[in-house]
């Protein structure tokens, strides 16, 4: 692994911050729980950085500074070109540049994070590009429409598309896609995307080899007083923050039981069908114990499923790769367990 440059160090922090308020502190209970590398960091940034839910909603807020975003940086590939699926929205499709023994390559489908809210077609392009280049496959970051312009169903409807346009002659055309070879993965609401459309999938009979979710929302009716109540002071993605996302993506609160909502409530006969899992776990997240209880319930249903715990690790433990060991860890985890996923295949 490489060294991670010291958090003085970090270039995509902005530094303009000139109000020092103190909005997110770490709670006392908490600091000696998290990873030493974090605190560092929360301490010198995060905690001056005004939450979303503080402000009138407005599309301004998806450009604001929000999170000190410290990513990896990109990986060289072959080519990288974004396609219209259809009128709504657009993939980024990263292609190797190396030569393959075989006529079509596997392919990655990627649903970055940001609370159903936010997150565009830039997120997660550092992994995106890592995953191509050490996995040898084509990945697709979908740049899915966001509440809450588009609620739910609009980010599963896409999600959906893109699995059909992969399944289709067009892709097959387009990227030199094995369209016997799909792995599907998320961060947080892209987990929740990632691991639904792979549900509906199964309905489709379109063959997924491999989820793969990191700290993925599975229960959209968790409050404090249920799955959340063991991280009720997890920095970052707090009680109301992921409450004003809830929010806004779904128009009609009665649905949030809904297993295409919370897969956590999908029925056994359907988990069933679920491919190989992996699952990564920041030990200090909110949403640790409905990744935990998600991952045993589809061990339950038969899955074979792999799940890692970062110890000490916020939600955002990934997305700042480029500053803490352990996101970097977590990063480097995902390329591997796709790359040998396929390469075993």
């Amino acid at each position: 692994m490489p060294p991670m440059n010291e958090v003085e160090a970090v270039p995509a922090i902005n530094t303009t911050l000139t109000e020092r308020v103190v909005y997110q502190p770490i709670h006392p209970s908490i600091r000696p729980l998290l990873d030493p590398e974090y605190v560092t960091f929360h301490d010198r940034y995060v905690q001056y950085v005004r939450p979303e839910q503080l402000e009138p909603w407005s599309p301004h807020v998806r450009t604001r500074f929000t999170w000190p975003y410290s990513g990896s940086p990109l990986t060289p590939v072959g080519k990288v070109q974004d396609i219209r699926i259809d009128s709504d929205f657009t993939i980024r499709a990263f292609s190797p540049a190396t030569s393959t023994t075989t006529s079509r390559r596997p392919v990655v489908i990627w649903l970055h994070g940001g609370g159903f809210v936010g997150g565009n077609i830039d997120s997660d392009n550092d992994l995106c590009s890592l995953i191509c280049k050490k996995a040898d496959c084509v990945v697709l970051n979908v740049d899915y429409r966001l509440a809450p312009e588009h609620p739910y169903p609009a980010a599963i409807d896409d999600v959906m598309e893109t699995l059909k346009w992969v399944s289709s002659d067009r892709g097959v055309q387009e990227l030199g896609i094995d369209r016997t070879k799909i792995v599907i993965g998320g961060a947080s609401a892209g987990g929740n995307l990632a691991t639904v459309g792979a549900l509906l999938a199964a309905q489709l009979s379109i063959p997924i080899m491999l989820q793969v979710l990191v700290v993925p929302v599975t229960d959209n009716t968790a409050t404090l007083e249920t799955l959340w109540s063991s991280y009720p002071h997890a920095p970052g993605l707090t009680a109301p923050r992921m409450t004003w996302f809830r929010d806004l993506y779904i128009s009609n609160p009665p649905q949030q039981r809904d297993w295409q909502l919370s897969p956590l409530y999908a029925p056994t006969e359907l988990l069933s069908q679920l491919p190989k899992t992996w699952i990564a776990i920041a030990g200090q997240d909110m949403l640790s114990t409905e990744g935990l209880a998600y991952g045993e319930l589809l061990r339950k249903a038969g899955v074979q499923t792999d799940m890692r715990v970062y110890d000490g690790m916020p939600h955002a433990m990934m997305a700042l790769s480029g500053v803490l060991k352990q996101g970097r860890q977590c990063l480097e985890d995902v390329v591997e367990i796709i790359r040998g996923t396929l390469q075993a295949n």
